[in-house]
């Protein structure tokens, strides 16, 4: 159950209450999307899954319903066992994630373990560097990660994306590559 906690709350961006509150007529295996219903700000959407991650919901999910743990739809995807089959508190859920970085060492450069939502920041920041590593436009992709988050404009999602040494590399790259010329005194 972790594993696939962590696989969505990384790779889809997820928030925590929006891990939490999904459940099993929220997921659609074969596709790999999920529909998030009223989450922040009451809004609902739909988040297609990484290739990877699609695998990984539908290993979790054949594991899941040879457990015998409730099949039904309201049933929520993450169970946990030692409440009576119940969903995850949001403590809950952050203690163990937590617990399992802790024990694996994971640490940021001032030693800090990463909360929960620092997984949300990082598909943020990942999204932007692989923008940049594909040449991609993305200031016209930002309106679509702030959708794909569920923000309610883009001025949320930039919460997100404060001075990250690797974005400004690359966008001073960028820069240079393409407009930089005009400030150099370069010809292109």
């Amino acid at each position: 159950m972790t594993r696939i906690a962590i696989v969505l709350l990384y790779t889809a961006g997820l928030r925590r209450g929006e891990l939490l509150h999904l459940t099993l007529r929220d997921v659609e295996p074969k596709s790999g999307v999920l529909q998030i219903r009223e989450s922040k700000f009451h809004k609902s959407r739909l988040v297609p899954l990484s290739t990877d991650a699609a695998r990984e919901l539908r290993l979790y999910l054949r594991k899941r319903l040879t457990a015998s743990l409730s099949t039904g739809p309201e049933t929520p995807l993450l169970c946990n066992t030692t409440r009576g089959l119940r969903g995850y508190t949001g403590t809950g859920i952050s203690r163990l994630i937590h617990a399992l970085f802790e024990l694996a060492d994971v640490r940021d450069a001032e030693g800090r373990c990463p909360r929960i939502h620092d997984l949300r920041h990082s598909f943020a920041v990942q999204a932007l560097i692989r923008w940049y590593q594909q040449d991609a436009d993305v200031q016209s992709n930002l309106p679509k990660l702030a959708i794909y988050m569920g923000h309610v404009s883009i001025v949320s999602t930039a919460y997100y994306l404060p001075f990250v040494p690797t974005i400004a590399a690359l966008a001073s790259e960028r820069f240079e590559k393409h407009p930089g010329h005009v400030l150099g005194g370069r010809k292109p």
